[in-house]
């Protein structure tokens, strides 16, 4: 199915970006999202404030596989909230994360655009999760582009989810994400593994989205 959108006037955020109010359709669920059209490359690009695939395609999964309804969920690196919400809306008690503040500010105010209760929102580096909980899901979006921090988003996902719980982690066919899946397996995981055809800003694109049990 194509994406839909409607697209507002864009206007420019505190940090000098455009950004733009969409509604985007996913399947037969319409959601209100702010969003970055555009990411300056500069030292520190502010690579959360847009809208990517895998962040699309976690959230379709989410929408339409996962009976989450009363669940703890807790979101990793959040950036403008799109997979969180999906849960939201599925009934999920829902944890936003992000290392960056302003992201958490994007997200919180794309949650109260789709009219959702107020997310539980933390300030966390998925590397040294200082949270003191368990979760039912894990909610992770194109997180592996960094090799070196395999090991600790391993570590993390063991301190963070419940026992008989579900890391769901959409990933882009990043070269050495093989390794990250490999480590999961050597700690007991089953996977499996779905792809999503992901049409977005105007690109087509290959998103597996795999569920660690």
């Amino acid at each position: 199915m194509k994406n839909a959108c409607v697209y507002d006037p864009i206007f420019l955020g505190e940090s000098g970006m455009k950004f733009v109010e969409q509604n985007i359709q996913i399947r037969d669920q319409q959601l209100r999202l702010t969003y970055a059209k555009e990411v300056p490359v500069k030292k520190s690009p502010c690579y959360w404030a847009t809208l990517w695939p895998s962040a699309w395609a976690l959230a379709e999964h989410v929408i339409h596989t996962e009976d989450i309804q009363g669940k703890k969920v807790l979101e990793l690196g959040c950036g403008c909230g799109l997979a969180g919400i999906a849960a939201g809306q599925k009934g999920a008690d829902v944890t936003v994360t992000d290392i960056e503040t302003e992201a958490l500010k994007l997200a919180e105010k794309n949650w109260s655009r789709n009219n959702l209760s107020p997310a539980s929102v933390e300030e966390l580096d998925w590397c040294y999760p200082e949270i003191d909980d368990r979760f039912d899901y894990i909610l992770a979006a194109d997180v592996l582009y960094n090799p070196l921090d395999y090991s600790a988003i391993t570590r993390s996902t063991a301190q963070l989810l419940d026992p008989k719980g579900t890391l769901l982690l959409s990933e882009p066919g990043r070269p050495r994400a093989g390794e990250f899946f490999a480590k999961m397996i050597h700690n007991g995981f089953r996977i499996n593994t779905a792809h999503y055809q992901i049409c977005l800003h105007g690109k087509d694109f290959d998103v597996g989205v795999s569920e660690f049990r």
